[in-house]
């Protein structure tokens, strides 16, 4: 298999490190997840590999692959004492496949249409929207998987690479320790689809980050850099990445682009493993103490509450890009860049509901993320989160009027 878990399998890491056989595979075409058990300097743990070429989506295959997988490790939590989430260090982590999410939502609304017709109840129709709920469930079962780990285990994830989107950001968002790549980012960018991080990533930003940082991400949809990470205390340590992502060239032989930029994609995959694992190994087997993180009184603040709270006011309001609405995002690049994208108002209800009153005295994390994952459910049952969809799709300036 190539990917993340070609580093983990070799004595590349030096001879602090071994490699002692896989735990869980499972495969499907060229995606996979591993779990190997390791030892590093005498201390056992486990590594769980995933990869998912181009961007490395979770979809429900791969969810049911991490929650098998998972459950091996908790099966052998008395002989681990760590386990570290790795991936692909390559420039993009995707969330969802909007394009599914569409074709399933197209389908639904043409099955819906016609079971009104016939007389259908409410719950008939509701049920038709299982695929999202089912969905939802299993990133919620995903979180509470690694949760419980983390009560036995010291869980650290590796963020290599460019910039998460939504789940690729909220699955390492679930362990207790992050390792950030200097050129990595977070983005929820939900809001701007018509949803909500469903995964518990509201849940994960409000204890690492706090109230602020929290709503700044999930509401503003803005992108979230790696040295702002490590500020605000999501990131506990970045790894300075001394080269570029690889670029594909553009000549007369594009098969020969093609393979040859796969072939630097995988080299730098392991160049940029050789950083960032060796600081993830150590992180999971220091003492806490040496573990650096970010006290209350230090912690970046990435915005005001009130300039979000204008941003956020501007950017909802469908009237705000009246004039733009519909054009594609490079023919209103000007005008996107003064504004910002638009954000759905229905997304913006739903994060104005769960946030209100946050109490981190009384937080009860479960039981917010159950919170968190009904509310995006009711979120795919609105008209709007198709227009949503087709704008993101379609890289056109979304229209979220209540008409459409």
């Amino acid at each position: 298999m190539k990917g993340p878990v070609q580093l983990v399998r070799s004595d590349r890491l030096g001879g602090d490190y071994q490699n002692l056989g896989p735990i869980y595979e499972w495969s499907e075409g060229k995606a996979y997840l591993a779990i190997d058990r390791v030892s590093f300097k005498g201390t056992a743990g486990a590594i769980l590999s995933y990869a998912n070429p181009p961007v490395h989506q979770v979809g429900n295959p791969g969810l049911d692959a991490y929650l098998e997988g998972l459950n091996k490790v908790y099966e052998q939590k008395d002989l681990l004492e760590f386990l570290i989430l790795y991936g692909s260090n390559d420039p993009v982590h995707a969330g969802g496949d909007l394009k599914e999410s569409l074709d399933r939502l197209e389908h639904t609304l043409t099955v819906r249409n016609e079971r009104v017709s016939a007389g259908a109840s409410a719950e008939e129709i509701d049920r038709l929207f299982d695929w999202a709920d089912n969905r939802l469930k299993k990133g919620i079962s995903l979180h509470a998987g690694i949760r419980k780990i983390a009560q036995h285990l010291r869980v650290v994830a590796v963020c290599g690479g460019g910039t998460r989107f939504g789940g690729s950001a909220e699955i390492p968002l679930m362990a207790d320790y992050l390792v950030g790549d200097s050129r990595s980012g977070m983005c929820f960018s939900e809001a701007m689809i018509g949803l909500i991080p469903g995964w518990g990533g509201i849940a994960r930003s409000l204890i690492k980050a706090g109230p602020v940082n929290a709503a700044y991400m999930a509401m503003t949809s803005r992108e979230v850099s790696a040295q702002q990470l490590k500020g605000i205390g999501i990131y506990n340590e970045v790894v300075p990445v001394p080269f570029p992502f690889p670029k594909r060239e553009k000549t007369a032989d594009s098969d020969a682009d093609k393979a040859n930029y796969l072939a630097a994609l995988e080299s730098h995959n392991d160049e940029t493993g050789m950083l960032l694992l060796p600081k993830a190994l150590a992180m999971a087997t220091v003492m806490d103490r040496e573990i650096p993180t970010v006290k209350d009184a230090d912690r970046l603040t990435l915005a005001l509450q009130a300039d979000i709270l204008k941003e956020v006011a501007r950017r909802r309001d469908p009237e705000t890009y009246a004039r733009i609405r519909g054009n594609s995002l490079k023919e209103a690049k000007d005008e996107i860049k003064r504004l910002g994208r638009p954000l759905a108002p229905q997304s913006i209800e739903a994060l104005n509901e769960l946030l209100k009153d946050h109490n981190p005295a009384a937080f009860d994390e479960h039981a917010f993320v159950e919170r968190e994952m009904k509310a995006d459910a009711r979120l795919y049952r609105d008209p709007r989160f198709r227009a949503g969809l087709i704008a993101t799709l379609e890289q056109t300036v979304a229209d979220y009027r209540e008409a459409n």
